[in-house]
């Protein structure tokens, strides 16, 4: 069943009027027509299940005939995510996204190439909302503004442990480092990795280092690996992680 972004959802609400993007969708790519049923997600917590009711050609109404709210797990996956070339960063947030993560922070690094401009968050935006839809996920990930790493470090919450993906020596497992009942914000370097300084920065400060294998992995690799390999660790000691 299609999953439409409703932002107006309401935990009590019992008809929603669609309109904008999300009615053209629905109309013109989807062509649902009055009587079908379509989930909606509101992106902070409530899906909903609804029948459309009726349909003008600049908005839709449905009646919505069941709300589900499931919890926001703790402890949070966030991940901090290097600006790559040929926008391969849209990758690391639709896929991050359908894996849970709830807040992202888009970085530069020395070894950045990609230069940072006013639509990129915009843009990362749109990707996790299409994501959303896509693996009815009821939360919308949280899209910080672009930091250096030395202002992610500086920043983060002191309940969330700083771990980064490393190519370069011997480290530990993710298991090894994060436990059950901790938040972590796993930090992935850009195309040919962190350099020295920002590792030196990074021990200099605390933040744990990983290994995700023997192999070098591409940036968008590695964060897919690292998340998945962290959810594993939350799903053992609580199956219904969402």
């Amino acid at each position: 069943m299609p999953c439409f972004y409703v932002p107006q959802l309401q935990n009590d609400s019992r008809q929603v009027m669609i309109s904008g993007a999300e009615h053209h969708h629905i109309v013109h790519v989807f062509r649902c027509q009055a009587g079908d049923e379509i989930v909606l997600t509101s992106g902070d917590g409530i899906l909903a299940t609804a029948v459309i009711s009726e349909i003008n050609k600049k908005h839709l109404l449905v009646d919505v005939i069941q709300i589900t709210q499931p919890q926001r797990s703790m402890p949070e996956i966030s991940v901090a995510l290097p600006l790559l070339k040929n926008k391969h960063d849209n990758l690391i947030i639709e896929k991050l996204t359908e894996l849970g993560v709830k807040r992202f922070y888009p970085i530069t690094t020395e070894r950045t190439v990609r230069k940072a401009n006013d639509n990129i968050i915009g843009k990362f935006e749109k990707v996790a909302i299409a994501a959303i839809k896509q693996c009815d996920n009821a939360y919308l990930p949280e899209i910080s503004e672009i930091y250096s790493l030395e202002k992610l470090v500086q920043n983060l919450p002191e309940d969330v442990t700083p771990v980064a993906a490393l190519e370069v020596g011997k480290h530990q497992l993710i298991n090894q480092v994060v436990g059950s009942q901790e938040s972590a914000c796993i930090i992935i370097g850009p195309e040919g990795g962190f350099s020295l300084d920002e590792i030196a920065f990074m021990k200099q400060n605390e933040v744990k280092t990983i290994s995700l294998g023997n192999h070098i992995l591409r940036a968008e690799t590695a964060a897919i690996t690292a998340v998945s390999q962290l959810l594993t660790i939350y799903l053992a000691d609580n199956p219904e992680y969402y």
